[in-house]
């Protein structure tokens, strides 16, 4: 299909210029996406990074893909610039095309915290839903998350933060919880919304002595936690657990309950916020982290606000919609909203716990 919608704006002169220019440049990003993500599940970029510099027939023989859909794939690339081309002059058969350092890095080393491979994987993700969101906004249901393309997005992009942060910089900044998670005898930490477990390693990892229970109500996400924890050499100070935390195996004392991201999707946060309450040792710490937005709604709206306006509309919302009277919180949870879930769950005051990070606050609950 062949769309003259066009990149190349005429000259800007109205509101209306501006709205379709930003539309046209929507439409280049959201091919970009597309086509990462076919570079990213076809193992494209990492044969490139491994191997070097190739043709379109030596990547499509290594990764078994076809040729000719490689070809274009390549050219595509090297046209947006995530990929150089050796010869562009060369016929098309024989030209050789490489992945940059910056690419390299961005594109397939997870150990970075560059890494964003996987971000087009969580985008898709919302595409597949897009039917059922349709259904959704007409029948005020809600949509449980589930697709393998979601699950893994969200545990890969959380992965490199967690392992090389949490440990080192984040929870050193509440120095009490520092101090506990290093002495005896050993703490005991419960990671709600576990999801495929990168939290709960990186306390491990980070700390030797703790004992780390993890909780996701995605069976998927806990088998992936619990493969996770077995490759990094924790899963005998690990165990993950298919249920939500009120479940009767869980025992109270906990010296650091820990959700994060995930109150806001909970149908019911206030029941969890109750039960992290109760699990929590009394002298144990119970620690939240949401988006860091902006505390009110206003125009116009803050980068991270309209970020988070997306993901609510497409997928948040409509975790936090299931079930019977459920929050309907979407992915915005502002402190004023979280202060009344707080209260109701019977926390005196909600603080913020003064760590580090450009895209989350941590939020301590007290009493």
């Amino acid at each position: 299909m062949n769309q003259t919608t066009g990149c190349e704006h005429p000259a800007v002169t109205t509101d209306a210029h501006r709205l379709a220019a930003r539309l046209s440049d929507a439409t280049l990003a959201f091919q970009d996406v597309l086509t990462i993500y076919l570079g990213e599940r076809l193992g494209l970029y990492d044969d490139l990074g491994r191997h070097g510099p190739a043709t379109a027939a030596e990547l499509a023989a290594r990764t078994g893909t076809h040729e000719r859909y490689v070809r274009e794939w390549l050219e595509q690339q090297a046209a947006a610039e995530f990929l150089g081309c050796s010869d562009p002059s060369a016929p098309p058969e024989e030209r050789r095309f490489f992945l940059p350092p910056a690419s390299a890095e961005v594109l397939t080393d997870r150990e970075s915290l560059l890494w964003s491979a996987a971000r087009p994987r969580s985008l898709v993700a919302l595409a597949h839903k897009l039917p059922e969101l349709l259904e959704a906004f007409r029948s005020g249901a809600g949509i449980p998350d589930g697709t393998d393309d979601a699950r893994t997005a969200q545990g890969d992009l959380g992965r490199a933060a967690f392992l090389r942060q949490l440990a080192t910089e984040w929870l050193p900044a509440i120095p009490e919880v520092d101090t506990r998670l290093q002495a005896e005898p050993p703490a005991r930490v419960l990671d709600i919304g576990c999801g495929s477990g990168w939290a709960s390693i990186a306390l491990a990892r980070g700390y030797p002595l703790v004992r780390v229970d993890g909780l996701d109500l995605d069976r998927a996400a806990v088998e992936d936690a619990r493969a996770n924890a077995r490759a990094h050499g924790v899963a005998e100070r690990t165990e993950f657990h298919a249920c939500d935390a009120a479940a009767p195996e869980l025992h109270e004392g906990y010296d650091l309950v820990i959700a994060f991201e995930a109150i806001h999707d909970m149908p019911r946060p206030v029941e969890a916020l109750a039960a992290m309450r109760r699990l929590a040792a009394p002298s144990g710490t119970v620690l939240v982290a949401e988006m860091r937005i902006g505390e009110r709604f206003t125009l116009p709206a803050p980068p991270n606000d309209r970020l988070n306006y997306g993901w609510s509309v497409l997928t948040c919302l409509a975790s936090s919609m299931c079930g019977e009277g459920p929050a309907g919180t979407g992915t915005l949870l502002r402190r004023g909203t979280l202060e009344s879930f707080a209260r109701q769950a019977g926390y005196t005051s909600v603080e913020d716990a003064g760590v580090p990070h450009e895209g989350w606050t941590f939020w301590r609950l007290l009493g």
